[in-house]
């Protein structure tokens, strides 16, 4: 794949859209504006067709606005990533929640508008988070780079982030530490393979390069935290004791190793040329963090910690959805042929980007200087107080940082629980804070009020992750897909469409 630096700007103008039952708040530079009725919502839905339109969160609620017949969805891997208003040029797409904890309508769009000022400064246009991402990146690229390698090997690496959780119940005198920046600080932290070459097995595993392998490795079965994902079934995984075989990095390889694994490499991969393509993008991303206000750089984060997953963007899965009725109950999902994409053998930077946050994960968190963690999440986990470290932790981007204070922690499972942080946070809210699979507020204190049953998979992240446990024992893996599904629909209701048989 070659990548050439970001040359063209097309400016737009933006709204930010709210949806309700044929109603709509509309913010763009001119104010907010109101708009009730069906018919008046579509025709101020197309007078916005040259508009850059976002919708704050999900997308579902603008199919009441009008009626879902007049809207088509484009579908990836069961998600809607845009809708099209039929007969305009009307498109919308979601900023996933960032700006959920900000006030008004009015105050979200402000937030929006100065992200996107800073973004301008780059050469960077109005688009969709991912498209955005990218765009910055390649503006601060100053010659093209050309990065490639086996998209079958490296995507058999490629995993999410670690989840877990200890029992659901409540806990007393908790703490939140978390990596601060860890995906962006990681990818700048050392360099990656811009392609790879088979090496014999006997080769060296050097943690501190970008290398791969297919291997065996023996996991004792008192371990109390298992060091490798192993993936059981498509965007599901386990950390898992016993024997497991797939392929990881030399990194997680090697900390593997030196927990008291043992690794049989049966191929092997090294870096044949050398790349460093993010230090100059995250000193753009570090320095807009600090230049932005509190609600702009919300906006901000989640533009610099998409990056890392469109190195491992596939165009298969894909697929139109419209309906037959007004009230988004008859859905007809049409397949779309697979898309070559430009990522298609990028797969290798992903894979690298999320092992090297595991293995700090792993090795400083898990086995490192934090005892009994309740709660476990990607990049940071919840520990008791008395836990800490005597030494003091840091606050800058790659360190450890406590992250809140939990006087009381009611915990439900993987990515779901909500605690009392006690009278001095800075932040003026109800009785609790919610960590909800990425809920809305509202939604999680919903679903905190009428559902106390606990959970045991994560199903919020690049994959979901199932407990622990040992790999010879893993039980039906349609179990554990039905358990995910019945979990999404507790936790978001009916998605946009429900399947596509």
């Amino acid at each position: 794949m070659l990548i050439k630096p970001l040359s063209r700007f097309t400016p737009r103008p933006v709204a930010l859209v709210f949806p309700g039952w044929h109603t709509l708040i509309i913010c763009t530079a001119k104010g907010e504006r109101k708009v009730s009725g069906a018919s008046n919502c579509y025709t101020a839905l197309k007078e916005l067709e040259k508009y850059q339109i976002y919708a704050p969160r999900g997308l579902r609620g603008l199919l009441y606005t009008t009626g879902s017949k007049c809207w088509q969805a484009e579908i990836w891997r069961g998600r809607a990533t845009s809708l099209t208003l039929d007969g305009t040029h009307t498109r919308i797409t979601s900023l996933r929640g960032v700006f959920d904890d900000l006030g008004s309508p009015l105050e979200m769009f402000q937030a929006l508008s100065e992200c996107l000022i800073w973004l301008e400064n780059f050469g960077v246009s109005p688009g969709s988070i991912s498209s955005m991402s990218w765009n910055l990146w390649r503006s601060t690229l100053n010659e093209p780079l050309e990065m490639a390698f086996d998209g079958k090997v490296a995507r058999s690496a490629f995993y999410g982030g670690r989840q877990e959780s200890a029992a659901p119940k409540t806990y007393q005198g908790m703490v939140s530490v978390d990596i601060a920046s860890a995906y962006p600080f990681s990818m700048a932290s050392r360099p990656y393979a811009a392609t790879l070459r088979e090496v014999a097995t006997s080769t060296s595993i050097d943690p501190t390069r970008a290398g791969m392998a297919r291997a065996t490795v023996y996991v004792d079965s008192d371990m109390p935290y298992p060091p490798l994902p192993l993936r059981v079934a498509e965007e599901m995984i386990m950390f898992s004791r016993g024997v497991v075989s797939g392929c990881w990095t030399w990194g997680e390889l090697a900390a593997a190793k030196d927990l008291g694994c043992r690794v049989e490499i049966e191929r092997c991969w090294a870096p044949s040329r050398e790349v460093d393509p993010f230090s100059d993008w995250w000193k753009v991303v570090r320095d807009g963090r600090a230049e932005v206000s509190p609600g702009a750089v919300k906006l901000v984060k989640a533009i610099s910690n998409s990056l890392w997953g469109m190195f491992g963007m596939t165009g298969d899965d894909r697929a139109t959805v419209r309906w037959h009725d007004d009230g988004a109950e008859l859905p007809e999902y049409v397949n779309r042929a697979p898309r070559k994409m430009p990522q298609a053998n990028t797969a290798h930077i992903a894979a690298e980007t999320t092992s090297r946050v595991r293995v700090r994960m792993l090795t400083e968190g898990l086995y490192g200087d934090y005892t009994g963690p309740i709660h476990v999440d990607t990049d940071g986990m919840i520990v008791r107080k008395t836990s800490l470290p005597r030494r003091a932790l840091g606050n800058g981007p790659g360190q450890w940082q406590i992250k809140s204070m939990m006087p009381r922690v009611e915990l439900r499972g993987p990515q779901l629980y909500r605690y009392r942080c006690g009278s001095k946070c800075g932040i003026d809210h109800a009785n609790w804070h919610y960590v909800a699979a990425g809920m809305g507020l509202q939604a999680a204190e919903e679903f905190f009020s009428r559902d106390s049953s606990p959970i045991r998979i994560s199903i919020g992240s690049h994959d979901s992750v199932l407990p622990s446990g040992n790999a010879q024992n893993i039980g039906s893996v349609q179990e554990w897909q039905n358990e995910a599904h019945w979990l999404k629909q507790a936790l978001y209701g009916p998605p946009l469409v429900a399947s596509n048989d």
